[in-house]
């Protein structure tokens, strides 16, 4: 099959809309994320202070019990107090923990959303330089066909070099846009 002959089809604009519809879609899922942070983000702040209230209540406690007089009664209810103490700061410490490894979950997640926005819009660019680059060269092959196929002789002695020179020329010019594109340029 002669390719030379006909065109190759334009589908850079089915391979944009696919582009486009990535990027709309990871970008309602990037807004939704941002809320989501913003919402858990809201969580953590009552129970950090939680954590710290009961770690200082556990602290006050805990020296009021080395400075005690150990009378039984009031001894055993500070170490009650202490107790309580502690395991409130532990379960709440927890829950922090919890919330605070889910911001990480979450702040990954909208990280990559971001790259792979970053990518798409890079393939994007990417893709209209190379549409671009492709009509710049069907348009260049058009006219070295024009000049060497004309049927219409521009002297009654043609040039019998000048059809193998502009052969030769469209292929340096093919050559090197090929290696741009290869090169990334």
């Amino acid at each position: 099959m002669n390719t030379d002959s006909a065109p190759l089809p334009d589908n850079y604009d089915t391979f944009l809309a696919r582009l486009d519809a990535a990027t709309a879609s990871l970008s309602t899922r990037a807004a939704s994320l941002d809320k989501a942070l913003s919402a858990v983000s809201l969580l953590l702040v009552p129970y950090e202070s939680a954590v710290t209230e009961w770690e200082q209540r556990r602290l006050h406690v805990g020296g009021q019990l080395d400075r005690h007089a150990r009378s039984p009664q009031s001894y055993t209810a500070l170490i009650e107090l202490h107790d309580v103490a502690r395991k409130m700061e532990s379960m709440l410490r927890g829950r922090a923990q919890v919330i605070t490894d889910k911001l990480s979950l979450m702040l990954e997640r909208r990280e990559a959303i971001h790259r792979s926005l970053q990518e798409l819009e890079l393939s994007r660019v990417k893709l209209n330089s190379s549409r671009m680059l492709s009509q710049d060269r069907e348009k260049l092959g058009r006219i070295f066909s024009d000049l060497a196929g004309s049927s219409i002789p521009a002297s009654p002695l043609p040039d019998s070099g000048l059809l193998s020179d502009l052969q030769e020329a469209r292929e340096a010019v093919i050559l090197a846009e090929a290696l741009m594109e290869l090169k990334g340029y």
